[in-house]
């Protein structure tokens, strides 16, 4: 028997946040010992979320094929951008046949893991993982890869020539041109396995298990909340030397994206600007910097200030590092750029809607009202509508103004839309 299940919040959730997904089978949970699956993903806090769930009987090609394909089926076929998985071959298969436009991404966390029993010494380790992490072009990813194979004589090395052959699936530098919300790897899966562990045993019937689950998505949407409620209601001091920049980002980004900026920020006093800006026909600028002790290790800026541009897919600044691109948040390079012109406020195209305080409410949420059967839709807009008052109900409860308020708005909201259902009805 094969089961898969998501609530409205996950529908909403995957609608805002479903560009990477990732696919892990993980404990065996239940009295016939069969594997759980989740789908998770990254929100606007960085925190993780489940967009659903699975009991499966086995782990081949065509158990994963039918999974993938109910999953995008319940999610009105929206397609994800890049699939994050471990080196399993029954999901690779699956994921080529279901997903064919969706970029795969092996995990690094597994992939270092062997490293250290294939590899051996430090040095070699800390090589392969300059390789493996560092964001850089592919040509400068070549270099790296050439001077490991030189200083540590691994050109026979078969485990080192298994993984060149698979370097599109993890290296960095060819992931530059795709959005993954800064994920490299299945963590966030392995993770919840072990709270998994903690609630679910072998002995637990179907009814227990998904139970269960549901209690520990609510724990992950609590803390949801409480996140949002520490973006309306705290306020960090300034830590960097750019600091108009700093508190622009503060007033759009989560503070768990603004810590990843506050980072590039102080980075960039790392950075070196060249002398010698190249100018194009279209306006742009040509900008090339480097890092403190490697003069040699360049990359580019492509600045246009007179581009008319809101989207973050067509930026006004482009680095070659492609930080931007991957993590959705301008990179040190950039900021050096930033500096150099006397740039004071983040132009709209170097905002990414996914890490905004309001992502949920400027994202548009398609539902499948023809296709899908009477119940299934009043069961999705029960779970969506639930989501959206858990949310109310949680601010609502801090103030004695909120809560009086909010008594008052839903008598009045209840009496209309029982009307309206009455209606309905006659």
């Amino acid at each position: 028997m094969d089961i898969f299940w998501r609530d409205g919040h996950s529908y909403v959730d995957y609608q805002c946040y479903g560009d990477v997904v990732i696919f892990d089978s993980t404990y065996k949970t239940n009295a016939y010992n069969q594997p759980l699956v989740l789908f998770v993903g990254t929100n606007n806090h960085r925190g993780s979320i489940v967009f659903g769930d699975a009991l499966i009987s086995d782990e081949t090609v065509e158990t994963y094929t039918w999974l993938l394909r109910i999953f995008l089926e319940s999610m009105n076929g929206k397609m994800p951008k890049a699939v994050l998985t471990d080196s399993d071959e029954a999901m690779r298969q699956a994921i080529e046949t279901v997903m064919p436009e969706a970029r795969h991404h092996l995990c690094i966390w597994h992939i270092a893991k062997n490293a250290t029993s294939h590899l051996k010494t430090e040095k070699k380790l800390k090589a392969f993982n300059r390789c493996m992490r560092k964001y850089q072009t592919i040509e400068q990813f070549e270099t790296l890869w050439q001077e490991m194979l030189d200083e540590f004589d691994l050109h026979d090395n078969i485990w080192i020539q298994n993984m060149y052959e698979k370097r599109d699936k993890f290296c960095q530098a060819f992931f530059g041109d795709i959005f993954m919300a800064g994920m490299r790897s299945t963590q966030r899966c392995e993770g919840m396995n072990k709270d998994c562990k903690k609630v679910l045993g072998k002995g637990k019937t179907l009814v227990e298990v998904v139970s269960l689950i549901y209690r520990f998505l609510m724990k992950l949407r609590n803390n949801q909340e409480r996140n949002e409620f520490m973006n309306m209601n705290s306020f960090p001091c300034v830590k960097t030397h750019l600091k108009d920049l700093e508190k622009q980002a503060f007033s759009v980004f989560t503070h768990d994206v603004l810590k990843w900026i506050v980072k590039e920020m102080k980075r960039e006093s790392f950075v070196t600007l060249k002398q010698g800006v190249e100018s194009l026909e279209d306006g742009s600028r040509v900008y090339k910097v480097s890092t403190y002790k490697r003069p040699n290790f360049e990359h580019t800026v492509v600045y246009c200030p007179e581009k008319e541009t809101d989207s973050a897919s067509d930026p006004i600044m482009v680095c070659s590092c492609r930080m931007f691109v991957f993590r959705g948040m301008p990179c040190r390079h950039m900021f050096s750029v930033m500096k150099n012109k006397h740039v004071v406020k983040l132009h709209k195209s170097l905002i990414v809607k996914g890490w905004l305080k309001d992502t949920r409410s400027v994202c548009d949420i398609p539902y499948p009202v023809q296709s899908m059967p009477r119940e299934a839709l009043e069961v999705s807009r029960y779970g969506a509508l639930t989501a959206e008052c858990n949310r109310l109900c949680f601010f609502a409860s801090k103030t004695d103004a909120g809560y009086n308020l909010l008594q008052k708005v839903i008598s009045r909201l209840s009496a209309i839309v029982e009307g309206l259902a009455n209606e309905k009805e006659k």
